[in-house]
C-alpha cells in the first residue's frame, strides 16, 4: 500500500512536471512575443518617414511644380502684359487679384512666376527688366538705353496734344486730385489710353490712392504742366482751359 502510495505520489509528481512545463513554454512564448512587440514597432525605420516629410517640404516650397507647364507660361504671358501696360508698379496683391481669374495662386507661387519672367529676361538680354520697386513691380528699361529714350520723350513732348487729352487735362487741372473713373464719367468715355499719355508726357502724375472701394489712383498736374502751357501757377487755368472747363 505504501509502494503504490509512493508510485501514486511519484505519477503525481511526474505529471506536476509534466503540466510546468506547458506552462513554462507559454511564458516563454509570452517573453518571446514581447520581446518581438518593440522590434515590430522600429520594423518601419525613421529613415522611410523622413523622406515623406522631405517630399511635402519640397512640393510647399516649389508649389508651381504642380501647375501645368503650358498653364505657367500663359500666367506669365498674362503678367508680363500688365506690367507692361501699367504706369505704375503693380503690388502683388493686385497681380494676384488678376491672375486668379485665369488660375488660383498661392503668394509663393505667384513670386516664383514673377521671378521666373524676371529671369526669361536676363537670359535673352532683354532692353528692360523686371524689378520690385515701391511695394510692387514693374517693368523698367536698362540704363545703357537712357539717352535714346530722352530723345524720344524730347519728341513727344514736342507734339501737339490732342482734343481728348486737352479735355481730359482740363478735367483733371480744375477737379484734381482725380481718379480716371472719375475722369470718365465726367466724359463718358474711357481715358485710360489718354491718362497714360499724358502721363509719359510728364503733364500729369499720381499723388496718391483715393480711399475707397479699390483704392483707385489720384492723379494731378505737374510742374511740367505749367512749363508747358506757360502758366505762372494754376490760378491761371480759367484763361487757358475756361472754354472746355466741366
Amino acid at each position: 500500500m505504501t509502494k503504490e502510495l509512493n508510485f501514486f505520489q511519484t505519477e503525481v509528481e511526474f505529471k506536476t512536471e509534466i503540466s510546468e512545463e506547458p506552462i513554462l513554454n507559454n511564458s516563454s512564448n509570452t517573453s518571446i512575443q514581447v520581446e518581438e512587440g518593440p522590434a515590430n514597432e522600429h520594423s518601419i525605420p525613421l529613415d522611410d518617414t523622413q523622406p515623406i516629410k522631405e517630399e511635402e517640404d519640397e512640393f510647399d516650397e516649389a508649389p508651381s511644380a504642380q501647375i501645368d507647364q503650358q498653364m505657367q507660361q500663359t500666367i506669365k504671358k498674362v503678367i508680363e502684359a500688365l506690367l507692361f501696360t501699367s504706369p505704375e508698379p503693380l503690388s502683388l496683391a493686385k497681380i494676384r487679384e488678376i491672375t486668379d481669374t485665369l488660375y488660383p495662386l498661392r503668394p509663393r507661387q505667384l513670386r516664383q512666376l514673377i521671378d521666373s519672367l524676371r529671369q526669361d529676361y536676363i537670359a535673352h538680354q532683354r532692353a528692360f527688366k523686371l524689378e520690385e520697386i515701391a511695394q510692387g513691380y514693374a517693368l523698367r528699361t536698362h540704363e545703357e538705353y537712357a539717352p535714346y529714350l530722352d530723345i524720344l520723350h524730347r519728341q513727344r513732348r514736342s507734339e501737339k496734344i490732342s482734343y481728348a487729352a486737352t479735355e481730359v487735362l482740363a478735367i483733371i487741372a480744375y477737379r484734381q486730385p482725380i481718379t480716371r473713373p472719375q475722369i470718365d464719367a465726367i466724359r463718358g468715355v474711357d481715358s485710360s489710353g489718354t491718362v497714360v499719355q499724358l502721363i509719359e508726357r510728364q503733364l500729369i502724375e499720381p499723388v496718391g490712392k483715393l480711399e475707397a472701394p479699390g483704392r483707385p489712383t489720384l492723379y494731378a498736374t505737374t510742374k511740367e504742366f505749367l512749363k508747358h502751357f506757360g502758366l505762372k501757377d494754376l490760378k491761371e487755368l480759367a484763361n487757358q482751359f475756361g472754354n472746355n472747363k466741366n
